[in-house]
């Protein structure tokens, strides 16, 4: 099932994402160890993904939870995730979490990977964001998210522009990274797979230290756990936190 139960607005992720995705994006970050960190908090529990995509994620996870609720503010990741043998206890939801989140509580858990939590504009909506989900969350459920580790990405501002082999395919993947006074990094995206035409797209997301996304997290009404730190040239950060009781 899916739902359109917003308006949506700012979606990043839009077209050229998603004619991407599996084939290029999802395979550089394979969704087992994800899985693995997010097994003893999903298996046998109603559990709601943020940012949900094409379903990297959710498809394995629904193998094992008793229901997943995915939401993505994004139209053509949502329909990619359709075009696949969705199970019966996966319904999809296209949403902003910026907004208060038009699903129905108590979940178990909930998680969001791969830094979507970050696509906002400063630390206030990301504080916002977060209570959103805590407003849907049952008293001591965890909350698991992937956000962008400062470690990795400030040495790139500092670059600007890094070519990269496309792993698992020919050619290459150009980023074009910008940081502004407010802390929100911006980076352009190139793909340049042999034989195709180039695919182009942006992201825009808070790059803020970890300290203050635990801070952003405890005023959510949260309460950190663990941190599995990101090793350079990993992307993210790992975050386990509670829901206050």
């Amino acid at each position: 099932m899916t739902q359109d139960a917003q308006e949506t607005h700012d979606v990043q992720y839009g077209t050229a994402v998603a004619s991407v995705y599996d084939s290029l994006i999802a395979p550089a970050m394979p969704a087992e160890a994800a899985v693995d960190r997010l097994r003893p908090h999903v298996t046998g529990a109603r559990v709601l993904e943020i940012g949900v995509g094409t379903g990297r994620v959710a498809l394995p996870v629904a193998a094992i939870a008793a229901e997943v609720v995915g939401l993505d503010n994004s139209r053509p990741m949502l329909d990619e995730f359709r075009t696949k043998a969705v199970p019966g206890n996966v319904s999809l939801v296209r949403a902003d979490f910026r907004e208060p989140l038009p699903v129905t509580g108590p979940f178990d858990a909930a998680y969001s990977t791969m830094g979507s939590l970050a696509c906002v504009a400063d630390r206030e909506q990301l504080t916002a964001a977060l209570s959103h989900i805590r407003d849907v969350l049952a008293p001591g459920a965890t909350l698991s998210l992937e956000y962008y580790a400062t470690g990795t990405y400030r040495p790139l501002v500092a670059q600007h522009t890094v070519t990269l082999p496309t792993p698992h395919h020919g050619g290459t993947t150009t980023f074009t990274i910008t940081l502004d006074d407010g802390d929100v990094l911006t980076m352009g995206t190139r793909i340049d797979e042999d034989g195709r035409p180039p695919v182009e797209f942006s992201e825009r997301v808070l790059l803020i230290e970890r300290e203050e996304v635990e801070a952003c997290l405890n005023r959510a009404g949260f309460t950190v756990e663990h941190v599995y730190a990101a090793e350079s040239p990993q992307p993210y950060d790992w975050y386990i936190a509670r829901a206050t009781k």
